[in-house]
């Protein structure tokens, strides 16, 4: 196949995919900022660092070489997690949530 068809196909592809991305993100952010519990929220923040740090430590032990590919999968799908769920905004505080609902803005 001709390297510059090769490289087109490759470019549209990862645009494509990106694009793809992003419309996940505005779908999540959309159906869940402001939804979701602080508490919950943390603690999903908390799971996703943990993915993280996880995948790194597997691929950088230096036990076995069997590890270093679950690692970097780990690794990769923990990465987008905390990208996806780094743009989904956490509930407001009780309070905050009672002066919206009486006001329609939030005072300071």
């Amino acid at each position: 196949m001709n390297p510059t068809l090769q490289f087109l196909i490759f470019i549209v592809g990862f645009f494509v995919i990106l694009g793809l991305f992003i419309r996940l993100i505005q779908i999540a952010e959309k159906r869940l900022g402001g939804k979701v519990p602080a508490r919950r929220y943390g603690l999903i923040m908390g799971v996703i660092i943990a993915g993280m740090v996880t995948g790194l430590a597997m691929m950088f032990q230096a036990l076995t070489l069997s590890l270093l590919e679950p690692g970097f999968l780990l690794l990769v799908v923990s990465t987008l997690a905390f990208i996806l769920w780094s743009h989904v905004l956490p509930a407001p505080p009780p309070t905050l949530q009672a002066q919206r609902d009486e006001s329609g803005t939030v005072e300071s």
